[in-house]
């Protein structure tokens, strides 16, 4: 089924960016806006609990790929919100509206949206709706929650450390290291969204 890959939901997002006006350079600011979010822990998305991983990005025009394609080129300016996560639309326009409504309203000021005269999350539920583009193939590879997820990227960078480490180990240090690494994994507790680089 569309939008879905196994346990989670597939979302892609086209947001056409306002033009500039006298007192709004919409696209610059956006973008310095986005550089500005945090991306990690306490992020936008990753205070939902729901999101797997999240990406926005602007896209300004089409490539011109050459003779004999003809040259295209968009009308607007896209903000392009890509992500992964559990649950429903519903469900994460909700986490969104109760914990992180300032930033995405911030996002969204810049981009042609709906009336606000709603719910907010009901606001958020629309402009992700009228946003969205189905997205039939993912390139992800997995099918757990978002916390069998985070905790597979803990595990796989302390494997990836146990290997760094082992480099030029005699076999009894690769052994000792082994275990410790097994003792870890056995108190291993589920990183918080977004904080996995930090553990």
């Amino acid at each position: 089924m569309s939008n879905y890959y196994g346990k989670f939901y597939g979302y892609t997002g086209l947001f056409p960016i306002l033009d500039n006006n006298e007192s709004h350079n919409h696209l610059t600011e956006l973008r310095s806006l986005l550089s500005t979010l945090p991306d990690s822990e306490g992020s936008l998305f990753s205070r939902s609990g729901l999101v797997h991983g999240a990406r926005f990005f602007i896209l300004d025009d089409v490539v011109y790929n050459g003779h004999p394609t003809p040259e295209e080129h968009l009308k607007n300016a896209y903000l392009v919100l890509s992500m992964t996560f559990d649950g429903e639309l519903e469900q994460l326009a909700q986490r969104i509206s109760a914990l992180g409504e300032s930033d995405w309203d911030k996002v969204m000021a810049h981009c042609h949206s709906v009336s606000d005269t709603k719910r907010p999350h009901e606001v958020v539920l629309e402009q992700l709706r009228k946003g969205q583009v189905t997205t039939s193939f993912l390139y992800v590879d997995a099918d757990k929650n978002l916390e069998s997820t985070l905790k597979s990227l803990l595990l796989q960078r302390k494997v990836a450390d146990l290997i760094a480490n082992a480099q030029g180990a005699s076999t009894i240090e690769r052994k000792t290291l082994v275990k410790e690494l097994a003792e870890q994994i056995k108190q291993c507790e589920i990183p918080t969204p977004g904080g996995f680089i930090s553990n």
